[in-house]
Order: C-alpha cells, then structure tokens, then sequence
C-alpha cells in the first residue's frame, strides 16, 4: 500500500463524478423537462454505457503500449470537458446523447489502465491479490462521494452544476496525477496479435460474461434507483439531498463492508464469490415484497453481496494473468462485457417499468441475473481454475 498505490485509488474514486452524477442529474431532468420519459434517459445512459464497452475493448489493448498513469490523466482530463459542455447543452436531448457518448469512450481509458499500473509497482503476486481488492474500494468510495456531492450541486444551483461540478473534479485530478506520475517506463511485452490471442481465452471470455450479468444488476440500482424513488416516492429537486439520497449513496458504502468482509474469509475468491452472488439473488426476490427499514437493510445487503464479485472479476481475477502480460487486456476485455450488460438495462428496465406492470419485475430480473451471474462464475471456476495454480495461491 504504497504512495502510487493510494495515488492510483484517489484517482479512481474521483474519476467516478464522470460516471454515476448522470444518475441524479437523469432524475432531476425528469422532473424539470416534463417531456421527458423514461426511455428518453435510458437512450442517455445506454449511449454512455455503449461507448464505456466499446472503449474498454480498445482501451484495454490499446493502454498496454503506453505508460498507464498518462493514459488515465488523459482520459480524465477530457471526460472533464466532456462535462463540462454538457452543463451547457444537457437540456437538448440530442447534444445529451452525443456528449454522454464521447464521455462513455473517454472515462473508458481509466480502469484498465488502472488495474495494470497496480499490478506493475505491487512485487509480489500476494500484494496484488491483496492490493486488487482494497483498489476496488475505490470506485465504491467514488461512487458514494459522488451521490452525495452531485446531490448537493443539484439541489442547489440545478442540474447544470451535477456536470460542472464533475469537470472541475475530473480535470483537476487529471493533471495532478500526470504530475505526480512514478518515473519509471512502462513498456509492452507482447506483440499485439499475441497480446489478443493471450486475452481471448476461456476464463477471460467467460468472466466476461459473469460481469456483464453482475452489471445489468449493479447499473440498474446506480442508474435507476433514484428514478424509482423519484417516480414512486414524488420526490422534488431540493430534497435530493435527504434521506433518499443518503439512502442511495449508502449504497456503494455497503459495498465496501461487504467488499472488505468478502476479502477475510478463508476461501478462495471464486467459492466466495459464488456463496455471495447466490445470497444477493436471495435479496432481490425478496425486495419486492418489503418496505420501509426492512426494504433499506436488504438493499444494502445486496450491495454488499455485490461487490465482492464484482472487484473480482474486474480487479483480482485479470491479475492473474500478469506473467501473460495481459492484465490491461483481460481487465478491459472483462469490463468492456460488463457494459455490454449496463448497456441492455438502460433499455430493458423503462421497458420492465412501462410495460409489463411496474418496478416489482425489475427486482425480479435483478434476482434472476444474480443466479445467472453466480453459475457462469462457478463454470469458470470448475471448468479452469480449481485445477490451477492461480486460485491456489489465493
């Protein structure tokens, strides 16, 4: 836990103000453009969403031939002007889309960029696993900062300010990080063809498909979750900094208990991660059916089933293919599935919502992809790395 690692953290978790404000300002849109619907936003977010996939493919490859600190402060600083112009032009559907587009692409640079520098500066295969895990805490600890921040931006000078708020953030970070960088090179050691060869393997392929199951659940709660309570609770702007958006921004912060907890238990990682996607399942059957205090706990719960796997799959899991020297590849290829998912449910829940009867069956599906989620991992598991040194050695 050295300095360029809290460096590589902080970066991450503020990298997250470009990422999950669309959530409170999409819920603040509804409200103050009454035109607007559901699936006006849910073009939003799966425009986003679309380019982050795409993004994490390219990028994922792409960031192995550069110094991996650089590229993040690049993909901040323009995910910041991003931002910054949507502020202006964010009341214009189509300049939303578009925008939202470009800023999916560009804070697509950051993660497997992120992922690889860690596992360049730990020295030890035990201070990756270790690392990987705490350095998934981060984008939880964003994730929650950024409700809160965004909240408060809106509810006091509009929706405008959840984007500039986020430029400022965004830009900042960008160049203190390419400031305070380690000076050391960072160089390929795969030829490209290779290096896609090495990345398009079972495990990789199918953890992919894991996250991208994962996702479809913990997107729709990020992104749809204050619509709900917006839309069944009539919940105005100024409020948006209350309970309810305590309440939400409580989420991610489960998600570090939960990811910190995850990461004592004496098992290996995949067994753990199986036990906990099959108990997130559980809650999601049984949310429809709750409410008040009751229905809170089981929220959080699921939060904290959730990121466990998720930091595993994203963060813990493409270490182990350092000695591949493919870990930004596999990283970004993983990702880039997972928001293949994030992706289908920013159409598929306004479809759940409008047309089949409400939000009970959206927390229907969300239990439905969380089994699916916890079989695929347990065929990669048994299918590949029960035989194999890399879960041994967790």
């Amino acid at each position: 836990m050295n300095k360029q690692f809290w460096n590589l953290w902080s970066t991450y978790a503020l990298t997250y103000f470009g990422k999950v404000n669309l959530s409170i300002v999409m819920a603040a849109l509804l409200l103050v453009f009454t035109d607007w619907n559901m699936y006006y936003v849910g073009f939003v977010a799966s425009g986003f969403f679309a380019a982050y996939a795409i993004g994490q493919f390219l990028h994922g490859q792409i960031s192995e031939r550069f110094n991996p600190f650089v590229y993040i402060a690049v993909g901040l600083t323009l995910s910041g002007i991003a931002n910054m112009f949507m502020g202006f032009l964010g009341g214009y559907l189509v300049a939303l889309i578009v925008l939202e587009t470009f800023d999916g692409f560009f804070q697509a640079m950051g993660w497997s960029s992120v992922v690889r520098a860690n596992s360049e500066i730990q020295k030890t295969d035990k201070d990756r696993d270790r690392s990987s895990t705490i350095l998934g805490t981060s984008y939880q600890f964003g994730t929650s900062i950024t409700f809160i921040v965004s909240a408060f931006a809106v509810a006091t000078w509009g929706w405008q300010a959840g984007f500039w708020v986020a430029s400022l953030v965004l830009i900042f970070r960008g160049v203190i990080l390419y400031l305070t960088k380690p000076k050391r090179e960072f160089k390929p050691k795969q030829k490209v063809k290779e290096q896609v060869k090495l990345t398009l393997t079972f495990p990789i392929m199918l953890s992919g498909v894991s996250l991208l199951f994962l996702n479809m659940v913990r997107y729709g709660v990020l992104t749809w979750f204050f619509v709900y309570l917006v839309k069944t609770g009539g919940i105005q702007v100024p409020d948006f900094f209350g309970y309810d958006a305590l309440k939400v921004a409580l989420i991610p912060i489960a998600g570090i208990v939960g990811t910190l907890s995850y990461n004592k238990i004496p098992l290996n990682k995949d067994l753990i991660s199986i036990l906990f996607l099959t108990a997130m399942g559980v809650t999601w059957v049984i949310f429809p059916f709750t409410d008040g205090l009751t229905a809170v706990v089981l929220l959080l719960a699921s939060s904290a089933f959730l990121y466990g796997p998720h930091v595993f799959l994203v963060c813990t899991l493409p270490t182990r293919f350092k000695k591949d020297c493919v870990v930004a590849s596999s990283t970004g290829f993983i990702d880039g599935m997972g928001y293949v998912g994030t992706f289908l449910i920013g159409l598929i829940v306004p479809f759940l919502v409008l047309e089949t009867g409400g939000w009970n069956n959206v927390f229907l599906f969300w239990a439905v992809l969380s089994f699916v989620a916890a079989v695929t991992v347990a065929i990669t598991y048994f299918g590949h790395f029960k035989n194999n040194n890399y879960s041994k050695a967790e």
